[in-house]
């Protein structure tokens, strides 16, 4: 579908923005998302990058129709390498275009060195409530492994600087999973981020992506990783320490206090409109009535010649058939702990009640799976083995939808 083709028209839904800064300073071993290298050898145009993503936010918020934006992540990559100004002009850019309600969320990325912590302060200027700080491991020898560009004494700085500036409204990302880890050594670990104040931490269980440092070194046997039982034993006690500690998991990796979820992230679990911006950004949003989904060119130069042509950087868009977007819509809002709403549902199957099309399934009765009034979710053991029991859900939703 041509950008071109598609008129635009002047709504009010509700959405997201996302902003991808697709720089680093090194490549972590475990790392296959879109990131290009930023050091003194490779110099970022920070100008540049800075024009072109307000250029195509412009355009995609007109496109969209979205008039109210409820939260924007910056994400990468490592977006506290980017300059505050930029956040502030990607912020004061959606104010122009659309209405950014008054306690909207907005969270950056930041990893823990030193020169980038001395910069959270500027963020927070430029309009950041919300910091995600990618400490990843309490373990020095494990950040080389990872290779990582911070220490350990350098994210507990950076925790303490964010307790000061983001009262309440920081999160911690962990890796488990990770070469040689004992369960032992792990729940030392979590006993430090419970110890930090963090008031929401995300746990992500390592997982081996092809064509990274981390694939090759395990296909040579250089690395070892934790036999499955012991990483299952690893969750089960996170689940465990961090409910002590006072944080409840909502959705399979993130645990908050109450009332302190990420509303952006809720918002993609439970389907809502998003736009994506930057190199190798996604989009969902609904347009004329249909729904429409976007990619972003990869490549950062390419990119932005594509943005300074057209006024965006899509590669691809296409329209997304309702039965595909429910699908979608499933998945995600199964990872969380109050799974799909009859108001999700709703949204995208209006003629067939949820319970119609999953009371009978035999998940339910295998108890990894409840159906009720308020819709339908995974239990404990079923969030466990999630991935095993989506396309079984998604298979009887071919049968009844």
């Amino acid at each position: 579908m041509k950008l071109g083709r598609i008129l635009c028209y002047k709504w009010t839904e509700k959405g997201t923005v996302y902003v991808h800064w697709p720089y680093c300073s090194q490549l972590c071993t475990y790392c296959n998302f879109n990131k290009y290298i930023s050091n003194h050898r490779s110099s970022v145009d920070h100008t540049g990058m800075t024009k072109c993503l307000v250029k195509e936010l412009t355009s995609l918020i007109k496109l969209s129709g979205i008039g109210t934006v409820t939260s924007v992540y910056f994400g990468g990559g490592t977006p506290s390498l980017a300059k505050p100004e930029t956040i502030q002009a990607v912020l004061n850019t959606i104010r122009e275009q659309a209405c950014l309600t008054e306690n909207a969320e907005v969270t950056l990325e930041a990893n823990p060195t030193s020169a980038q912590t001395e910069k959270l302060r500027t963020f927070k200027t430029a309009g950041v409530t919300r910091l995600s700080v990618g400490v990843q491991s309490f373990l020095d020898e494990d950040l080389k492994l990872m290779n990582r560009d911070h220490s350990v004494a350098e994210s507990e700085h950076c925790l303490k600087v964010a307790q000061k500036l983001f009262p309440d409204r920081f999160n911690i990302d962990v890796i488990f999973g990770r070469p040689h880890q004992t369960l032992s050594s792990w729940v030392k670990e979590l006993r430090k981020a419970i110890g930090v104040g963090s008031k929401h931490v995300s746990l992500y269980q390592l997982t081996v992506e092809r064509g990274t440092p981390l694939a090759r070194a395990v296909n040579r046997n250089e690395v070892v990783l934790p036999p499955s039982d012991a990483v299952a034993e690893m969750y089960e006690a996170s689940i465990e320490m961090l409910n002590e500690g006072g944080l409840k998991r909502y959705e399979i990796s993130n645990f908050s206090a109450a009332g302190c979820e990420s509303q952006h992230n809720l918002a993609y679990w439970k389907g809502s409109n998003y736009v994506g911006i930057g190199p190798g950004a996604h989009s969902r949003f609904l347009h004329s009535g249909e729904f429409v989904a976007s990619v972003n060119t990869l490549e950062p130069n390419a990119w932005m010649n594509k943005v300074k042509a057209n006024g965006h950087g899509l590669q691809r868009m296409r329209h997304m058939e309702n039965r595909e977007r429910l699908e979608e819509v499933v998945a995600m809002s199964m990872r969380t702990v109050e799974g799909v709403t009859n108001e999700i549902w709703e949204r995208f199957e209006p003629r067939l009640p949820l319970q119609h099309v999953f009371s009978d399934h035999w998940l339910t009765s295998t108890g990894h799976t409840v159906v009720d009034k308020h819709g339908l979710r995974a239990t404990h053991k079923g969030l466990c083995v999630l991935d095993s029991i989506l396309p079984e859900l998604l298979a009887c939703m071919d049968i009844t939808v």
